[in-house]
């Protein structure tokens, strides 16, 4: 993810450091970033999840949906780890 802390802060709103821990990476750390980032946050993530559910095709209609759940119990629990999160959100 060290991609993503190269765009500058705008109001208030912090980017990822240059090195994150996934798995620690809560909700609200997601919640909290610019939409452009959030954006190439999720798009990484949801390809971190693919690969460790061994998925073998991508169905971005199902992955929205998932993703859309994932955002929901986020907004509930910010403290959640969003890999946990997606995971969940995909059963």
């Amino acid at each position: 993810m060290a991609m993503l802390g190269a765009a500058p802060a705008a109001g208030g709103i912090e980017p990822l450091p240059p090195r994150t821990g996934i798995d620690a990476f809560t909700c609200g750390e997601l919640l909290g970033l610019q939409p452009e980032m959030q954006e190439r946050a999720l798009i990484y993530l949801s390809g971190v999840a693919d690969g460790r559910r061994a998925a073998a095709v991508y169905d971005a209609e199902a992955t929205g949906a998932a993703i859309d759940r994932m955002l929901a119990a986020c907004r509930m629990t910010p403290a959640l780890p969003v890999l946990g999160a997606l995971r969940a959100a995909w059963r």
